[in-house]
């Protein structure tokens, strides 16, 4: 498939790529982002596509799955942070006989700090530091693999190292890490 016509597939697929994705309930950007993703894999694959007699059918079956794929996360990650909000609930109920750090966990303060942060992220952080659970705990908690608690405490470390600024007290955050 030459340049021109991946342009002219792009030019054709892509807004109907998007059409499709806001049929199937997707906010704009999502669909946008989506349709986006499936013509650079559609640049990925010009010699074979090149081959098709429909390249476009190619196009939206790659954007079906994708936005199948986008669904699941979006539920599994909604799961994740009702059963987090149910156990932070559950925290901030007096005579529960929860730690100090799971109050201060629930507290404003912990809050704030960790608004800023994916929903995943404040799940996994607040398992993790407030309720002092293992990577492994934290995994079975969420129904999540262990390597994506891994990568989600990792980016949160990074989101609130940058929120607290050098010298905001990380050092007893760098000492559990």
């Amino acid at each position: 498939m030459t340049d021109d016509e991946y342009d002219a597939l792009f030019r054709e697929a892509y807004p109907r790529l998007v059409a499709m994705g806001l049929a199937m309930s997707a906010p704009r950007h999502v669909a946008q982002e989506l349709a986006q993703e499936t013509m650079l894999k559609a640049l990925h694959h010009r010699d074979e596509l090149a081959t098709f007699d429909a390249p476009m059918a190619w196009c939206r079956r790659v954007m079906g799955n994708m936005l199948i794929d986008n669904h699941r996360s979006r539920t599994a990650e909604r799961s994740a942070v009702e059963k987090m909000q149910a156990r932070t609930d559950a925290m901030a109920q007096p005579g529960t006989g929860s730690s100090d750090v799971a109050h201060v966990a629930a507290s404003a303060k912990w809050t704030d700090l960790i608004a800023p942060l994916s929903p995943q992220q404040r799940a996994v952080a607040t398992l993790y530091y407030a309720e002092d659970q293992s990577v492994a705990d934290v995994a079975e908690t969420l129904e999540i693999a262990v390597g994506t608690v891994k990568s989600a405490l990792s980016k949160a470390r990074d989101n609130l190292r940058r929120t607290l600024g050098p010298n905001d007290g990380t050092a007893s955050g760098e000492a559990r890490a």
